[in-house]
C-alpha cells in the first residue's frame, strides 16, 4: 500500500514526464522504497545517497533531479515505515482480528527482497544488493553489525555468498589493506562466517566454523575444527600448533597475523577478483553433439569439480575453454574480455595438469621445476630470480625437503605418488600469472590420505587467488567438502547441473553424489539441461553471476582492452635450456649410455675379426653401421617426452629449440659412436698405408651417415604415436639400405625399378663416399684366394656400378658431389622432422 501511495506521489511530481520515463518509474520506486526500509535513519548519510543516486542512475533514465525527488520521497520516515510479524500481532490485538487482516493484506501487496528478485531478474537483485553494500559502506568500510544484515539481503535475492564475498572485496578496502585489527578477548576466540563468532571473515572460501585460538598459560594455540577446508600456520597445513607473535594464519583468502603482543590480531583479505565466464558453448562432430549451449561463471577463488559419464564432453570443455580445440559457438571471458585473445599475448595465465605425471624421471625435484622456469621466463630473468621463484613453489606444495630426489617412475625407484603429482603441478605455479588451472584426474592412483592432501593443498592454491578446475571421478565426501561447486555434465555436453555439491544431492533426489550417474540414464540428456535452465539455482549461480560483471569495471560488453604481449625467451636461450635438460637426462640415464657407448667398439672388434683389410663388404659395414646408430638412438626419443613437449609447446615452447636440442644432444652422441669406429677401422683393417684412407675423412662422412640415420629416426619417432611402432618402421627403412645399396647386387645389374629405388637409398651415396676417402681397395677373397691385392677404386666403382664406364678417368659423382647429396638429405629430413613435430602439437 505504501509503495503505492509512493508511487502515485513521484507520478505527480513528474507530472507530464512520468510517461516518458514509465519504463523506470515502477523500477525507480521499487528499488528505492526497498531501500528506505532496510535503512535505518542513521544510516541515511549523504554518503548513502550518493550511492543510491549512482545506482538509480545507472539503471534508470530518470535526471539527477527526479532521483533527488524519489530519494525525499522514499526516504520520508512515513515511507521508510516496514510492518513485520509482530507489529502485525500487535495491532490485531489492539484493533481486532479484522483490522489486522486488512492491514496484512495491504503488507502483503508490499515488494520484498524476494519478490522484487522474481519481478526484475537477477541482473536487478545483483545491483539492489551492490547499492545496498554501498550504502552501508562508510568510509570504504563496512561494520560488523552489517555484514549479517547484507547476508540475510542475498539469500532473500538469491544471490549466492561468492558473490557476497565479491561485492565485500568491492566496498571494503581492509579486504586489500589488511585493516581489520581485532582485539584478542576472552580464552576461546572462534574464527568463521557465523555472526556470533568473535572473528567473522565474509567469505565463502572460509566455513561456517573453521579454527578457533584458545588462550593457553604459553601465549595461544591454534586449533582447525575440521570443516573440510584446510587451516595454514606459516604456509603449513595444521590440525593444531602454538601461534606465537608474527606468525600467519591462512584460513580461505584471509591471512591473520598475530600481533606482537599477543592482544590482537589483524587480517588481511584477498586484494583480487577475476572472473571466468563461458557463455553457450556449443561443439558438434557432424550430427554428435559434443558440448550443447554451456554457461557458467567462475571466480577466483574456487574450485570446480566437473563430473560425468564418458562421453560426457568433459575433456572437450576444458580444451574449449583453454582454447586447445575452440567450441564451434560461444565465448569464453576473463575480467570481461576475450580469454583465448588474452592466452595468445600470454599463455602462462592457464596452468593445465594432465592425468600422467609429465615430468622427466632421470632429474631430480629442484632439477624438473629449474628447467621448466627457465622455459616460461622471459628473457633477462636472472639465474637467482628463477631460483626464487623455484624455492617459492617448493615451499608453496611442501616438497622443499625432497628437492634433491631424483624423480623416478614406475621402472626407476623415485619419490612417492602423490609427490609426484605435486611437481606435475608445481610446473604450472612457477609463474605467477597464472590465473586458471585445470587437473585432469589428479587423485587418481592414489590412496584416500595422499588423495585428500593434494585436493588440500588444491583448496590452497584456489585460496590464493585462483581459478580452479577439477575433473574428478572421485567423489568421495572429503574431497566434495574442499570444492565450491560441481559441475555435472550429461552426455553429449549438457549442463545438467552448477552449484554447491550439497544442493545437487536434493536436487538428483540421492543421498550420495556418486548415485548422480544412475539417476543421469533416468531421462534424456536434453531433459536435464532444460530442467537446470528452468530452475531457481541456475538463476542464482549461473545467470546472476553473469550480471555481476557490469558491475566491474572489467565489465562484460565493455570494449576490451588489447593485451599487452609477455616478454618471452628468446629461441636460442630456450634451445640453450633444452639441451642442458636434455643432456643431463641422457647423462643420468647410464645404463642406457653405456650400451650406446659400447656399441662403436664391440662393432670395431667385429668388423676387425671379418674384414682384416679393407673391401667393399668392410665399407658398406662402415656406411650402415653408422647409419644404425644414429637410427637407432633417436627413434624413441620424440615419442618419450611428446605430452612434455606438448604441454611446454602450450606456454610457447617452439618447435626448432626443441627438436634442435634433440639434434644436438644426440648428434654429439651419435658423433662419438660414428668416429669411434671410423679410427678403430681405419687402424684395425688396415686403411693406411697403400690404401690412403684419410682418417678425418673418413670419419667425417660416417659421422655424416649417423647424421642422417639420427634424421630418420626422429622423422619416424615424429611421425609414429608409440615407441612399438617406431621400432617397428626402423627395419622397413633399414632393410631397403641393404638390398638397394649396390652390394649385394650390382647397380648396373639392377632393373629399371631397382635401379631407381638405388639412388633414394642413403647408404649408396654413404657407401661410395666412404670408399672415396681413400685410394684404393681390395677384392674379397673366392675359392682358393689366399693374398688380397690393392686395386685402384675405379674398376670397384665400375664393378659396383658408381661408375659410369670403364675408363681409368671417369670416377663416377665426384667426392664433393656425395656429400652435397648426403648434407641435402640430412636438411630435407630434419625439415620433414620439424614440420612433423609441429603437426604433433595439439595431438594431431
Amino acid at each position: 500500500m505504501l509503495t503505492a501511495q509512493l508511487e502515485q506521489r513521484f507520478r505527480e511530481a513528474l507530472g507530464d514526464r512520468a510517461i516518458e520515463h514509465e519504463d523506470s518509474v515502477q523500477f525507480a520506486v521499487h528499488f528505492a522504497r526497498l531501500l528506505g526500509r532496510i535503512l535505518t535513519a542513521e544510516e541515511i548519510t549523504t554518503t548513502a545517497r550518493d550511492a543510491m543516486f549512482a545506482s538509480l542512475g545507472a539503471r534508470t533514465d530518470l535526471n539527477r533531479h527526479q532521483i533527488g525527488i524519489l530519494l525525499d520521497l522514499a526516504l520520508a520516515p512515513e515511507n521508510r515505515l516496514a510492518v513485520g510479524h509482530d507489529e502485525l500481532r500487535a495491532f490485531g490485538a489492539r484493533f481486532g482480528l479484522a483490522q489486522e487482516g486488512a492491514l496484512r493484506a495491504a503488507v502483503e501487496e508490499e515488494v520484498d527482497l524476494a519478490s522484487f528478485s522474481d519481478d526484475y531478474g537477477e541482473g536487478e537483485a545483483l545491483l539492489l544488493l551492490d547499492a545496498l553494500f554501498g550504502v552501508c559502506a562508510v568510509d570504504g568500510r563496512i561494520d560488523r553489525d552489517e555484514i549479517g544484515r547484507l547476508k540475510a539481503a542475498a539469500d532473500q535475492l538469491g544471490i549466492d555468498q561468492m558473490l557476497v564475498g565479491a561485492l565485500f572485496r568491492k566496498h571494503d578496502v581492509r579486504h586489500a589493506q589488511g585493516d581489520f585489527h581485532i582485539a584478542l578477548e576472552g580464552d576461546r576466540v572462534g574464527i568463521g562466517t557465523d555472526n556470533s563468532l568473535p572473528i567473522v571473515l565474509p567469505d565463502p572460501a572460509v566455513a561456517r566454523r573453521h579454527a578457533e585460538l584458545v588462550r593457553t598459560s604459553d601465549g595461544w594455540r591454534v586449533h582447525d575444527l575440521r570443516s573440510g577446508r584446510p587451516t595454514l600456520l606459516n604456509g603449513n597445513p595444521i590440525s593444531t600448533s602454538p601461534m606465537k607473535p608474527g606468525d600467519e594464519l591462512r584460513v580461505g583468502s584471509f591471512t591473520l597475523k598475530l600481533g606482537p603482543d599477543g592482544k590482537f590480531i589483524t587480517a588481511f583479505g584477498a586484494s583480487t577478483f577475476s572472473s571466468l565466464s563461458v557463455h553457450s558453448l556449443s561443439r558438434t562432430i557432424g550430427k554428435t553433439s559434443l558440448l550443447d549451449e554451456v554457461d557458467f561463471t567462475v571466480f577466483s577463488g574456487e574450485v570446480v569439480a566437473i563430473v560425468g559419464p564418458s562421453g560426457a564432453g568433459k575433456t572437450t570443455l576444458l580444451n574449449a575453454i583453454a582454447g586447445i580445440a575452440p567450441a564451434d559457438t560461444g565465448d569464453v571471458r576473463f575480467d570481461g574480455q576475450d580469454f583465448h585473445r588474452l592466452l595468445a599475448a600470454d599463455k602462462s595465465a592457464v596452468g593445465i595438469v594432465p592425468q600422467d605425471d609429465v615430468v622427466h624421471a632421470e632429474l631430480t625435484v629442484e632439477e624438473s621445476l629449474y628447467y621448466s622456469a627457465r622455459l616460461r621466463f622471459p628473457r633477462g630473468t636472472s639465474r637467482k630470480q628463477v631460483d626464487g621463484e623455484v624455492d617459492r613453489v617448493l615451499e608453496e606444495l611442501d616438497i622443499a625437503h625432497i628437492r634433491h630426489n631424483r624423480i623416478g617412475d614406475a621402472v626407476r625407484r623415485g619419490i612417492s605418488g602423490g609427490q609426484r603429482k605435486r611437481v606435475n603441478l608445481g610446473q604450472e605455479l612457477l609463474t605467477r600469472s597464472t590465473r586458471v588451472l585445470f587437473l585432469d584426474e589428479p587423485t587418481s592412483g592414489l590412496d584416500p590420505q595422499t588423495a585428500n592432501d593434494i585436493v588440500s593443498l588444491i583448496r590452497q592454491l584456489a585460496d590464493g587467488g585462483r581459478i580452479v578446475f577439477l575433473v574428478t571421478h572421485d567423489v568421495s565426501p572429503q574431497i566434495l567438502s574442499m570444492i565450491d561447486h560441481l559441475m555435472v555434465l550429461a552426455p553429449g555436453g549438457r549442463l545438467a547441473w552448477f552449484g554447491p555439491p550439497e544442493q545437487a544431492l536434493r536436487w538428483f533426489d540421492v543421498a550420495h553424489v556418486g548415485d548422480v550417474f544412475s539417476r543421469l540414464a533416468e531421462d534424456e540428456p536434453t531433459a536435464w539441461a532444460e530442467r537446470y535452465k528452468k530452475s531457481p539455482t541456475f538463476r542464482t549461480f549461473v545467470r546472476t553471476r553473469r550480471h555481476l560483471l557490469g558491475l566491474d569495471s572489467g565489465a562484460a560488453g565493455s570494449k576490451p582492452a588489447t593485451p599487452r604481449s609477455r616478454a618471452r625467451r628468446s629461441a636460442l636461450g630456450n634451445f640453450f635450456t633444452l639441451t642442458a635438460r636434455y643432456a643431463r637426462t641422457k647423462r643420468r640415464d647410464w645404463t642406457g649410455l653405456l650400451v650406446l657407448m659400447s656399441q662403436a667398439p664391440i662393432l670395431g672388434l667385429f668388423m676387425w675379426v671379418v674384414f682384416p683389410a679393407p673391401d667393399p663388404p668392410a665399407m658398406f659395414m662402415l656406411a650402415l653401421s653408422a647409419l644404425w646408430f644414429g637410427a637407432s638412438g633417436s627413434v624413441r626419443e620424440l615419442i618419450a617426452d611428446r605430452a612434455i613437449w606438448r604441454r611446454e609447446a602450450r606456454v610457447g615452447l617452439g618447435t626448432l629449440p626443441y627438436v634442435g636440442s634433440k639434434l644436438f644432444v644426440l648428434g654429439m652422441i651419435t658423433g662419438v659412436q660414428c668416429t669411434t669406429l671410423a679410427f678403430m677401422c681405419w687402424v684395425l683393417l688396415p686403411m693406411w698405408g697403400e690404401y690412403g684412407y684419410n682418417p678425418f675423412l673418413l670419419a667425417f662422412v660416417t659421422t655424416l651417415t649417423g647424421w642422417i640415420g639420427m634424421a630418420i629416426g626422429l622423422l619416424i619417432s615424429a611421425s609414429t604415436q608409440s615407441s612399438e611402432a617406431a621400432v617397428g618402421t626402423l627395419p622397413l627403412v633399414l632393410i631397403p639400405q641393404i638390398t638397394f645399396s649396390g652390394l649385394i647386387v650390382k647397380v648396373k645389374e639392377m632393373g629399371l625399378l631397382a635401379k631407381a629405388l638405388s639412388y633414394l637409398m642413403v647408404v649408396r651415396y654413404s657407401f661410395e663416399a666412404i670408399i672415396k676417402t681413400g685410394d684404393r681397395l681390395t677384392e674379397p677373397l673366392f675359392g682358393g684366394q689366399r693374398e688380397r691385392a690393392a686395386k685402384p677404386l675405379s674398376g670397384v666403382l665400375y664393378n659396383l656400378g658408381f661408375k659410369q664406364s670403364a675408363a681409368a678417368d671417369d670416377m663416377g659423382l665426384p667426392f664433393l658431389g656425395l656429400l652435397a647429396v648426403l648434407i641435402g638429405i640430412l636438411g630435407g629430413l630434419i625439415m620433414l622432422t620439424l614440420l612433423q613435430t609441429r603437426r604433433t602439437r595439439k595431438g594431431n
